[in-house]
């Protein structure tokens, strides 16, 4: 489906099954595609699956305009609208997650049933007061080190060898630009959403990669402390992407989590 959002850009969006629904949205640069596993796991057990690729992903329209994480939630309020859903189970992965919370910040819990964010600390740029965030990076070296930590090698695990050639095919066909696109990278960096998450109500999942090279697994027992009704979930040996990683032990997760 083309959605063409309230600023005029046009949002390819996937929504397949019937049931519960279940939206799934991905971090920066990436597309739709990288939920397959998730995708199908749900489909089978009978829930109502959204994807879709932000603005300036995958085969969405490439613009200038509003590249910023709060546009990136208008984004899900105006396509969750338009297809009437009213009880959704968002998952997020990585700035995903942080769309998940600038949504809340927005327009609050009414449409969701609850929130699953993977690997996603809720404050990138470390301070005195906060180490969770993105390895070496503070305010003081911001733009020399956080450009390097998109950069680096997200997984731990080795993924499987034709669910890459399958990605690496998807992205050809779009490619993404990083220069295009680095005001929404700093706008997602700049953000410390750990007063939102302390006001949630719904129940929160966070899952995090124990061998993540972004930052340290602790983020996730932290929000755990702020939120009102919370679980953690570590998953061993992976890194950054859980979800494409270990694929079966995350659908469990989800799975357990929807009961």
């Amino acid at each position: 489906m083309l959605f063409r959002t309230s600023d005029n850009v046009s949002i390819i969006v996937n929504d397949e099954g019937s049931g519960k629904t279940v939206v799934l949205l991905s971090g920066y640069s990436g597309i739709k595609e990288e939920w397959k596993y998730q995708k199908k796991f749900l489909l089978d057990c009978g829930y109502r699956v959204i994807t879709m690729d932000w603005r300036n992903h995958g085969e969405s329209m490439r613009t200038h305009k509003n590249l910023r994480i709060y546009r990136l939630a208008a984004d899900v309020a105006e396509i969750i609208d338009h297809l009437m859903i009213n009880d959704a189970i968002f998952v997020g992965h990585s700035m995903g997650a942080s769309v998940i919370w600038a949504y809340v910040s927005l327009f609050g819990e009414k449409k969701i049933d609850r929130v699953i964010t993977i690997d996603q600390s809720p404050k990138l740029i470390n301070d005195k007061n906060w180490e969770y965030g993105i390895k070496d990076v503070y305010w003081e070296n911001f733009w020399i080190n956080a450009p390097l930590s998109i950069r680096r090698h997200m997984n731990a695990l080795k993924l499987n060898t034709e669910f890459v050639e399958f990605l690496k095919q998807k992205r050809a066909e779009h490619p993404f630009d990083y220069e295009l696109n680095q005001d929404l990278l700093v706008n997602h960096m700049e953000q410390d959403w750990r007063d939102v998450i302390a006001t949630i109500r719904k129940p929160q999942i966070f899952v995090a990669g124990a061998c993540s090279p972004l930052w340290s697994s602790e983020h996730a027992f932290l929000c755990q402390r702020l939120a009102q009704d919370a679980e953690v979930a570590i998953v061993e040996k992976a890194g950054h992407l859980v979800h494409m990683e270990a694929p079966e032990k995350f659908n469990q997760i989800l799975l357990n989590s929807f009961k």
